[in-house]
């Protein structure tokens, strides 16, 4: 009995100890100079370091895995970093160089290198290797950089390196890795900021349009012009001509405003005391007519008019051409030709006899 109870506890201190060890087994490798890492999201991997002849173990948490980037943590430290990006941070008492290098199926895989530096600003191994440049620095070759990669005259961790737009033979640059990269181009109306920005390849005004000066709106445009929403391009304004402005012009003229004159007097023939009805009936009317011809011409038509049929057959009529786009006006009088004597005299009758004037201003016109 007492022997069954030994082999139980035994065997029972040997599952325990199964249990507690670490799954895997094993410690993490020691990082001499760079190692690999494939992590899915909220995976978590660790290394080890050589500091001062011991080792020290660090973590790598991935929180999270994007399209082109990820969130991770190196024992407390927090990285987001962009696919291609190389970020130097510090681990302990050493300077290390994390590199993103792909994001595939879920999966990232980077690269926690030894900076060639080590944490007292001396070469490490106390060797003579000249300082490798950063990202964005300038570059002969891949060997002067940290990342290993030299394109375009300058270090980056991969693809075609650069410090500005110019740089890029195609898209723009991503000065946070220093690297070339194709963003969504811009239709025309958008704002931009360079003509890399813009489908048509050309910016002009904060705007990408296919030509010219390049708008929203009317208000990004100078005086004089208007913003063709269609095309996102400032025009040359086209004054809209109206029958309003003609008439306004015609009556300007002095066979227009003779007319005018007329008219006024007829008014007041029509409230004058006394007098048939008949002829105040008959005192004409003067009618203005606008007929367009073109965009910019009118023809402005006075006539009398009559209310009655009894009334004395006489007409007068004046055509006034005017054209809008030079500001000029022609006239042409058809039937009886109004004068300004005539306007005269009607007038006098009207003030000394208003009876007398109404019979007269009913049928002589002509």
């Amino acid at each position: 009995m007492r022997t069954c109870l030994a082999i139980m506890v035994i065997i029972s201190l040997i599952l325990l100890g199964c249990v507690s060890a670490p799954i895997g087994g094993g410690e993490a490798s020691v990082i001499t100079t760079s190692k690999n890492f494939t992590m899915k999201e909220d995976g978590m991997d660790s290394f080890r370091l050589l500091e001062e002849g011991s080792t020290t173990t660090h973590t790598i948490l991935m929180s999270k895995v994007e399209s082109n980037a990820a969130l991770l943590k190196i024992d407390t430290q927090s990285l987001l970093m962009h696919l291609g990006e190389a970020r130097s941070i510090t681990v302990g008492g050493k300077t290390v160089l994390v590199t993103l290098n792909s994001i595939d199926e879920g999966y990232a895989r980077l690269t926690v290198s030894l900076s060639p530096q080590g944490g007292n600003g001396q070469p490490s191994g106390g060797g003579t290797q000249p300082n490798l440049k950063a990202n964005g620095a300038q570059c002969a070759s891949s060997s002067d950089c940290q990342s290993s990669h030299c394109s375009n005259g300058y270090c980056c961790a991969s693809g075609s390196c650069c410090t500005s737009d110019s740089n890029c033979s195609v898209g723009k640059c991503n000065t946070t890795i220093y690297s070339c990269f194709t963003a969504t181009l811009l239709s025309n109306g958008n704002p931009c900021s360079s003509n890399s920005n813009c489908q048509s390849n050309h910016c002009n005004n904060s705007y990408c349009c296919n030509t010219g000066k390049c708008c929203l709106s009317s208000s990004n445009c100078a005086s004089g012009e208007v913003c063709n929403t269609t095309t996102a391009s400032c025009v040359t304004s086209v004054h809209v001509y109206s029958a309003a402005d003609a008439e306004q012009l015609a009556n300007s003229t002095a066979n227009g405003t003779l007319m005018s004159r007329f008219s006024s007097i007829f008014n007041s023939a029509r409230q004058c005391v006394g007098g048939s009805a008949l002829n105040k009936q008959c005192t004409p009317r003067i009618a203005v007519r606008e007929e367009q011809v073109s965009p910019s011409t009118y023809r402005v038509i006075y006539s009398n008019s009559f209310n009655g049929t009894t009334c004395c057959a006489s007409t007068d009529v004046l055509v006034m051409t005017v054209e809008l786009s030079t500001n000029s006006t022609s006239s042409q009088w058809l039937d009886n030709t109004f004068t300004s004597n005539l306007a005269n005299t009607m007038e006098s009758g009207l003030s000394a006899d208003c009876v007398t004037a109404l019979q007269y201003m009913a049928c002589r016109l002509s």
